[in-house]
């Protein structure tokens, strides 16, 4: 039986397809989905075009589209011309044995969340174990944004799983706190933000990350209003050098220029000092807001 083809590997067969009925000297350039085409009609021994310029260049031919086109269907996978933009892996399963090829990934609208009110950690303590915080993943299409009076992204995921205790140092009334992400949660962190940026414009979006110029790098280019940190005075007391990387330098200058008053100062001691200091090393700490 004959695989199927990548999703990228299709979107180049389809637009190609329709660009010869308009100009049969169309040609793409080399690229990976070009490359696994070329592959996949290899190891179906035919060739679906031509090389007009070596390892650069190639031309393919129609009725060669419409050949992988009719093996592919033959073989019941999608066609080409299928699109997946608006598919889970659920509803793509439906139209493609292959249903890693819809696009809406399991987490894309889902927020890591940490919740530590009383009556949720009671339900927890009387079904499962007892402990001090719960993460529960939300659909940010369906949450009520004005049942929140602040946003709080954490950038670390144990500093997130920790959140309890850092809470206990702050003073921070009905906050939405979630996780940053990696590459589960980021997507629908992104989202979230814009939304509150957009709806719940008159209250506090929060970046509670590494003091370092990477988090606030992410904090002035993402539109955060305000820091979660130690006071200056302790930011400078304890912030140490093995807590700068070199490699964040790159950085500085495009700070140097955008970075809003408010954090100026917080910019200044990272840069000039050369120091930083890891969400980590802030438990049992007093946490303030640092407004932009």
């Amino acid at each position: 039986m004959t695989d199927d083809i990548s999703l990228r590997a299709k979107t180049l067969l389809a637009s190609q397809h329709h660009k010869l009925i308009f100009d049969v000297a169309t040609q793409t350039k080399a690229s990976h989905a070009l490359t696994e085409v070329l592959s996949w009609c290899e190891e179906s021994e035919f060739r679906p075009g031509k090389w007009i310029r070596p390892k650069q260049t190639y031309r393919f031919e129609q009725s060669q589209i419409e050949k992988i086109e009719n093996i592919l269907l033959e073989q019941g996978f999608a066609s080409i011309f299928d699109k997946f933009d608006q598919d889970t892996h659920q509803t793509a399963s439906q139209r493609n044995p292959n249903e890693k090829q819809g696009k809406i990934k399991p987490t894309q609208h889902l927020v890591l969340a940490a919740v530590t009110q009383k009556a949720a950690l009671d339900a927890m303590q009387q079904h499962l174990y007892t402990c001090q915080q719960v993460n529960i993943e939300l659909d940010v299409t369906r949450l009520n944004l004005d049942s929140f009076e602040c946003l709080v992204v954490v950038e670390n995921r144990d500093s997130f799983n920790d959140w309890f205790e850092y809470q206990l140092y702050t003073n921070l009334s009905k906050p939405l706190v979630i996780y940053r992400g990696d590459k589960h949660h980021s997507t629908a962190c992104k989202t979230l933000l814009k939304s509150w940026l957009s709806a719940q414009s008159i209250k506090p979006a929060i970046y509670f990350g590494d003091f370092d110029l990477a988090a606030l790098r992410i904090a002035v280019s993402a539109g955060y209003t305000q820091l979660l940190l130690p006071a200056y005075a302790c930011l400078a007391a304890q912030a140490i050098k093995q807590h700068y990387p070199s490699n964040q330098e790159k950085y500085l200058t495009k700070l140097l220029r955008d970075c809003p008053k408010g954090w100026q100062p917080l910019l200044h001691l990272m840069g000039e000092k050369r120091v930083g200091l890891r969400q980590q090393k802030m438990y049992q700490t007093p946490l303030i807001l640092h407004h932009f």
